[in-house]
């Protein structure tokens, strides 16, 4: 076996520490600040589960020299700033992420800024269908590991076929990415669906034509159709838009009660990445001249330009076409 860095302590860099913890000898588990070394001392308050005894909290970059691989656990409005800073103590070490969204400070997909930082490695991204509680409690999960690289797509598989997690392998990175991205901003407008006391029936058809909407869009940045039927599309799809454990449904859910955006992010208290990213996607989607009538519609409520009932009418009542 070998050691592992997990860069973030969050909630999901906490619950993959856990979770992998019987692949290697020992997980650095590297926090924001050196007070939440202190701060969360047997386990992350979101997870209710305790640290594997190999799992060291450290706020130390210098132990990534120790280490064989580097998982990178930070939210995505944080990436680049996050790879500048690990640099200096990278060598030899595999590295991947697990960050879903855009790179929105930079204007582009999360492997452009990897490839513009980290020029000497290869993308690689593991994504999927996976709440943070419930990898911490070794419930039976699925993932995708995406690089062009097969040397580190196969490490990162090896690395995540650990107790109830099993990782697949694929080398389509952006369609990988934009999964990742789009469904966080389908599952707010499922939460606002579900907040205005919709039922399964507007939960299906959100979840097949907000399919459709990412399908289009990724397709026409050069991603295999195939990938969005697969975990990180369709499977990452289905679990955020259909369950509150996502911080996304949520806060789509706070907005249906009339909440401001800001409100309802408060009310949430976590990192929303749909709202991270949902400008973003919608200029490159505007720029490639791809329709995405879901997303813009959950746009106009966040910005206080539409209400919940005014934007699902509006997709309700759009001129029809042949699916």
């Amino acid at each position: 076996m070998a050691n592992l860095s997990i860069i973030g302590a969050g909630a999901w860099g906490s619950a993959l520490s856990i979770a992998l913890s019987d692949n290697f000898d020992t997980i650095f588990l590297h926090t924001h600040t050196q007070d939440e070394v202190t701060t969360l001392q047997a386990q992350h308050p979101a997870l209710s589960v305790n640290y594997a005894e190999n799992v060291e909290l450290t706020f130390d970059l210098s132990k990534i020299q120790h280490t064989d691989g580097v998982l990178i656990a930070v939210p995505s409005i944080g990436f680049s700033a996050t790879l500048k800073t690990i640099k200096p103590f990278l060598s030899h070490q595999a590295v991947a992420w697990v960050t879903k969204g855009f790179d929105t400070n930079a204007g582009c997909f999360l492997h452009q800024s990897f490839e513009s930082i980290l020029c000497a490695y290869s993308p690689c991204v593991i994504s999927g269908p996976s709440f943070a509680l419930e990898v911490a409690n070794r419930k039976p999960t699925a993932l995708v590991v995406a690089s062009k690289d097969k040397e580190m797509r196969d490490y990162w598989a090896r690395a995540f076929n650990a107790n109830a997690l099993r990782a697949y392998t694929n080398d389509d990175v952006i369609g990988v990415e934009v999964g990742g991205a789009v469904k966080n901003i389908l599952a707010i407008a499922s939460g606002i669906a579900s907040g205005l006391g919709y039922g399964a029936n507007t939960q299906a058809a959100l979840i097949t034509r907000g399919l459709a909407e990412m399908i289009r869009l990724g397709v026409a940045l050069g991603s295999q159709l195939a990938t969005f039927n697969g975990l990180s599309g369709l499977g990452d799809l289905v679990l955020t838009c259909s369950d509150d454990l996502s911080r996304n449904r949520r806060f789509g859910k706070e907005l249906a009660n009339n909440q401001s955006a800001e409100q309802a992010l408060k009310n949430v208290g976590a990192t929303v990445e749909g709202v991270n990213t949902l400008a973003l996607v919608l200029s490159i989607a505007r720029k490639n001249s791809i329709e995405m009538p879901i997303c813009e519609q959950v746009a106009q409520v966040i910005n206080g330009k539409s209400t919940p009932t005014e934007a699902v009418n509006y997709l309700m009542s759009r001129v029809q076409i042949q699916e």
